[in-house]
C-alpha cells in the first residue's frame, strides 16, 4: 500500500482509482460475525441444520423459553439430544418429523472460527394440507388409522400461523365435547369427525390425537366465500341467498356506475340510501334478498358479510338489454313480411308496365316507318287485287245472263285512295254491292269471296 503522501502527489484520476480499488477490496473480504436466518416448515418435514464443521457447536432456545435458556444439541463432535442426528457425509444435523416443540432458535458457533456464528429461526407451521371449504357447507376430518377415542385441538388461523407452540383449544377429549358453541355441529364416528356449517371463525388447524395423546393428524380449514355470476333480464328479478338469517348478516352494494360500495342490510333490517334507485324494488325474506324489476343501472357487486365481518358471498349482477316480448315480435316479422309481399307484386307491375311502354313505343315507331317508306308498294298491291276482284266479278256475270238471262250491268267501278290507305276497300254499282274491310296489305292470295255481299 502506498503512503498517503505520495497519493497526494499523484493526479487526482489517479487517485480516485485507487480508492475505487480498495473500497472493492474492502466490500469483497468476507465477513465474519453474526448471520440471523429464519426458515418456515409444515409438520411432519425434516429440519436440515448446516454445520461448518463437525466440531461445530450447536444450542436451541424454544420459543416459549427464557431469554438465556439454551439446551445444548452437540458439542464437541457428537450429539448430546435425542431429537437430532448426524450426517458426517453432508455435515448436516437432522430433526425429523419437526412439531411444536422444535420452534425456536438454534445457534451455531464454529469452533474453530469462534467469531463466526450463524442463528436460525425456525418456525413450524401446523399442516401441509389444507382443505377449502365454502361458507356454510360441512368440513368432514378422516381418521382412518387413528385409535379412538380421539382428543381434537383447534387454533384459530392467526395462532396457526405466527404463535403454533402455543397449545390450541381441547373442542372433544376422549371422544366427549368440551367445549361450550358447538353442541349440534360437532360430530365424531368411527371413520371421520364432522363439522357443520362452518364459517370464517372456524378457520385454522385442527390437530387429532388418538388415546394415547400421540398427533396422529394436522389439517388445516380454509374458509372461502361463495362467488356467484348472475344474469338476469331487463325488468327481471334478482334473488339474492343470504346462505345464514337476515339478522345475521350485512350486506353492502357496490353499483358498476360509481364503484362505491354502500351497506344495504344491517342486522335484519334494510338500510338503503336515498342516492339508490332501490325503494320500493327491493325486499327481504328470512334469508333471502329480492330486488324487483332489474334495470341497467342496477348492475354491480353484492357482498354477504356475517356479524363478525367474515365474508360470505359475493354476487355480482349483469343486466340483459331490453328484449320486446316474443308476441311483439312474431306481429312485427308477419307486418314485414307482408310489406316485403307488397313491394315485390310492385316492383313486378312496374317492370311489366315498362316492358308494355317499351313495346308500344317499338310499334309505333314501326308503324310510322312503314306508312313512309311502304306506301307504294301497298296501294299497288291493292289495285292488283281490285282487278282480279272484278275479273272474278265479271265471270260470275256471265254465267249468270247465261243461265237466268238477267242482264247486269256495271256501272262503274270507284276506288278511293284514302280507303285503301285507311285499310277500308268498298265496290258498288246499281245491282252488286261489295264492301271489304282489313285487306291485308302484304298478299295477293286472300281476296273477298264475290257473293260476300249481293243485293239485286
Amino acid at each position: 500500500m502506498k503512503d498517503p503522501g505520495d497519493l497526494m502527489k499523484m493526479k487526482p484520476v489517479s487517485v480516485v482509482v485507487v480508492l475505487s480499488l480498495l473500497l472493492c477490496s474492502a466490500l469483497s473480504a468476507p465477513l465474519k460475525g453474526k448471520e440471523d436466518s429464519q426458515q418456515t416448515m409444515f409438520f411432519g418435514e425434516d429440519f436440515h441444520l448446516r454445520l461448518p464443521s463437525l466440531a461445530a457447536e450447536v444450542l436451541f432456545r424454544p420459543s416459549n423459553a427464557p431469554a438465556g435458556a439454551e439446551v445444548v444439541m452437540m458439542q464437541g463432535r457428537s450429539v448430546v439430544n435425542k431429537r437430532a442426528k448426524l450426517n458426517s457425509q453432508l455435515s448436516h444435523l437432522i430433526l425429523e418429523n419437526v412439531g411444536e416443540g422444535d420452534e425456536g432458535m438454534y445457534t451455531v458457533k464454529n469452533n474453530e472460527q469462534p467469531e463466526e456464528v450463524r442463528r436460525i429461526t425456525l418456525i413450524v407451521r401446523d399442516c401441509s394440507n389444507e382443505q377449502n371449504i365454502k361458507y356454510g357447507e360441512n368440513y368432514h376430518i378422516q381418521l382412518a388409522g387413528v385409535e379412538a377415542p380421539i382428543t381434537l385441538e383447534y387454533r384459530p388461523s392467526a395462532v396457526e400461523a405466527n404463535l403454533t407452540s402455543r397449545p390450541g383449544l381441547v373442542l372433544m377429549s376422549q371422544g366427549e365435547l368440551s367445549r361450550d358453541g358447538y353442541q349440534g355441529r360437532l360430530s365424531v364416528n368411527e371413520r371421520r369427525v364432522t363439522l357443520n356449517a362452518v364459517t370464517g371463525a372456524d378457520e385454522g388447524s385442527y390437530t387429532v390425537r388418538d388415546t394415547n395423546m400421540k398427533v396422529m393428524r394436522k389439517v388445516c380449514l380454509n374458509v372461502k366465500d361463495h362467488q356467484n355470476f348472475v344474469k338476469v333480464p331487463y325488468a327481471g328479478t334478482l334473488k339474492i341467498n343470504l346462505i345464514l338469517n337476515a339478522s345475521m348478516v350485512r350486506l353492502f352494494y357496490t353499483p358498476d356506475y360509481d364503484l362505491q360500495t354502500r351497506q344495504i342490510l344491517n342486522g335484519g333490517q334494510l338500510t338503503v340510501p336515498a342516492d339508490l334507485d332501490l325503494e320500493g324494488r327491493i325486499s327481504l325474506d328470512p334469508s333471502v334478498v329480492i330486488l324487483d324489476q332489474v334495470k341497467a343501472s342496477d348492475a354491480g357487486q353484492f357482498r354477504v358479510t356475517d356479524i363478525l365481518g367474515f365474508p360470505v358471498s359475493n354476487v355480482y349482477l349483469e343486466v340483459e338489454a331490453y328484449k320486446l316480448p316474443s308476441l311483439y315480435v312474431a306481429i312485427i316479422a308477419l307486418v314485414g313480411f307482408l310489406v316485403f309481399l307488397l313491394l315485390v307484386c310492385l316492383l313486378s307491375c312496374l317492370v311489366k308496365q315498362r316492358k308494355r311502354a317499351a313495346k308500344a313505343r317499338a310499334i309505333e315507331k314501326i308503324a310510322q316507318n312503314a306508312g313512309k317508306e311502304d306506301e307504294g308498294d301497298a296501294f299497288r298491291q291493292v289495285v292488283k287485287n281490285i282487278t282480279q276482284f272484278e275479273e272474278s266479278i265479271a265471270q260470275s256475270i256471265d254465267i249468270t245472263e247465261k243461265s237466268q238471262s238477267t242482264e247486269v250491268d256495271i256501272k262503274g267501278l270507284e276506288v278511293s285512295s284514302k280507303e285503301v290507305a285507311g285499310g277500308n276497300l268498298e265496290t258498288s254499282d246499281s245491282g252488286v254491292e261489295f264492301n271489304t274491310t282489313g285487306l291485308p296489305l302484304d298478299t295477293d292470295t286472300d281476296v273477298p269471296r264475290p257473293d260476300s255481299r249481293i243485293r239485286g
